[in-house]
C-alpha cells in the first residue's frame, strides 16, 4: 500500500519512510516516501518563484541574450548531512543555476543589497541648496 493511499485510508499523515532516521526541519514541505531513491532523500523548504530577466549565455552585449525566466528560491538539505544549500535556478531552463550554501547565501545577498543600495544613492537627485 502506497504512503498516499495510507492517508486516504487514515485520514491523516502516513507514517515516515524507514529510511527517514531524522525529524524534518521545520522548513521542509518535501512529502517522503518509502520508496524514493537514496539521491531524492532530501529536505526541502517550499518554493519561492521570482520572475526575472537574465541570461544562461555568454554573448557580448550581454543584452543581447536576456530573457525573461522564472526562477525558483529554495532551501535543502540530504538527509543525515549538515550542510544546507539553497538552490536558484530556473523553473523550466537548465542555466542560470546557482547552488550556495545557506552562508553563502548570506554572504551574496549582503552583497546584492549593497550594490543595490550604491546604484540607489547615485541614481537619487541631488536636494538644492
Amino acid at each position: 500500500m502506497s504512503f498516499e493511499q495510507t492517508r486516504d485510508r487514515a485520514g491523516g499523515t502516513p507514517p515516515a519512510p524507514t529510511w527517514l532516521t531524522e525529524a524534518c526541519p521545520s522548513w521542509c514541505a518535501r512529502e517522503h516516501e518509502e520508496d524514493d531513491h537514496p539521491e531524492d532523500r532530501y529536505h526541502q523548504s517550499e518554493p519561492s518563484i521570482a520572475p526575472v530577466i537574465a541570461s544562461g549565455q555568454v554573448t557580448v552585449p550581454v543584452t543581447s541574450s536576456l530573457e525573461t525566466v522564472d526562477l525558483l528560491v529554495r532551501i535543502g538539505r540530504y538527509v543525515g548531512e549538515t550542510t544546507e544549500w539553497m538552490a536558484i535556478e530556473p523553473l523550466e531552463l537548465v542555466q542560470p543555476r546557482l547552488l550556495l550554501t545557506v552562508e553563502s547565501a548570506r554572504h551574496l545577498a549582503r552583497h546584492v543589497v549593497d550594490q543595490l543600495a550604491r546604484h540607489d544613492a547615485a541614481e537619487e537627485p541631488e536636494s538644492a541648496p
